[in-house]
């Protein structure tokens, strides 16, 4: 059969997909990713075939000026959704006419594509598909087409009206964590739900040897995900988290992702790794007593799978502070305000995830928890039944 996977221009959008695309090849299928700009090349750089699916167009465009205009100070969660709704239902618009005619040309069983891009949908009923919402994180409601009326390019494949729900959707959150999760849907679900395990796969790099050992001290992981390279706010926060961190016994690695974050943390102490080339968290994590980071769902589930205990600093007001929620309650981390952010409130947070043994346990129950659900395989497989039952 043929999957066709489709994703936003995000990478933290693209990565969490990979591992199911994976899993379809090795079963014998034909699989294709078809996006635009650093997710086209996340997939192509996974040893994915990957089509450029809206060529000359800069698709992200909107998502840069989501991330300049979505952290502004006063907006409420209401006016940050409505921009993210905004933002990502043009990124559809402009990747549609591209995605319908890879789907239709390339004749694709199942087409897969993240929450928030409906567009997936659209091109998997033009296309004949099964149209598949794979999950990035815990779940949230879909994101609502951008529009009433049926994209021109939709209908000319006789698509007459607009889909209302997906087929599928793959649901990564475990049971415990979704129970309290905030942004799960409300009300009956009218399509079927499968589990899927969340990988900790988040790209590949080059790790250093020291990661791949325990230290003799507690090792404490920092990263706040992927930064534009201007931010001297992130910056600034990054500089508050290290010296909280200076009257803990411990060995703290902080993750750049390659950016110029260097030149703004000036110099730090020597029980400070700086890792300034991209570092694959699960390679990390399994060494480490603590993690503080962003509130990424990727990171979180990393740090999940790894039984790590969590610190959330969420520089945003979507699904960061959602995470934290979700995280604090479950009982296997906390969550800090970045403009509560003291080296003082960082060193009580980090110091309590250290040496509260019930963090620990909890996370280890969580961890226990996702490695029982359903993996990428199994899940390839019911996908393909159902699509060969469409007929």
């Amino acid at each position: 059969m043929r999957f066709l996977f489709t994703t936003t221009p995000g990478f933290s959008h693209t990565v969490p997909l990979v591992p199911l695309a994976h899993a379809a090849r090795l079963a014998g299928h034909q699989v294709l990713f078809a996006a635009g700009g650093p997710a086209l090349r996340a997939a192509a750089h996974a040893g994915l075939s990957a089509v450029d699916a809206a060529p000359g167009t800069d698709v992200t465009a909107p998502y840069i000026a989501l991330a300049s205009s979505g952290s502004e100070p006063g907006l409420s969660v209401g006016e940050v959704m409505n921009r993210v709704f905004g933002a990502f239902g043009e990124i559809g618009d402009l990747m549609l006419p591209g995605l319908v005619r890879i789907a239709r040309d390339w004749q694709a069983d199942v087409v897969l594509y993240p929450p928030m891009l409906p567009a997936g949908i659209l091109a998997a009923r033009a296309a004949g598909s099964l149209a598949v919402v794979h999950g990035i994180g815990l779940r949230h409601p879909l994101f609502p087409l951008p529009s009433d009326v049926v994209p021109p390019v939709v209908a000319e494949a006789g698509v007459t009206s607009l889909p209302l729900h997906p087929d599928v959707e793959l649901s990564l959150g475990p049971e415990s964590l979704e129970k309290i999760n905030p942004t799960a849907p409300t009300g009956e679900t009218l399509h079927r739900l499968l589990d899927l395990r969340p990988s900790t796969y988040n790209g590949g790099g080059q790790v250093p040897a020291w990661a791949l050992t325990r230290p003799e001290r507690p090792r404490v992981l920092v990263t706040m995900g992927s930064v534009p390279t201007h931010n001297n706010s992130q910056g600034e926060l990054l500089g508050r988290i290290i010296r909280g961190t200076e009257r803990l016994d411990a060995e703290i690695v902080v993750t750049t992702g390659g950016s110029d974050l260097p030149a703004l943390l000036g110099e730090l102490p020597e029980r400070v790794r700086l890792v300034e080339d991209f570092l694959p968290l699960s390679a990390v994590l399994p060494s480490c007593a603590a993690a503080v980071h962003h509130g990424g769902m990727s990171t979180m589930f990393a740090a999940l799978t790894a039984g790590v205990p969590q610190l959330i600093v969420p520089t945003t007001k979507g699904d960061a502070r959602s995470n934290g929620v979700v995280l604090e309650q479950r009982g296997a981390g906390t969550v800090l305000d970045p403009a509560e952010c003291t080296a003082d409130a960082v060193g009580d947070a980090i110091g309590a995830l250290l040496s509260e043994p019930s963090f620990r346990a909890v996370s280890q129950d969580v961890s226990t928890e996702l490695a029982a659900m359903p993996d990428p395989g199994v899940v390839v497989d019911r996908l393909a039944a159902l699509a060969r039952a469409r007929g």
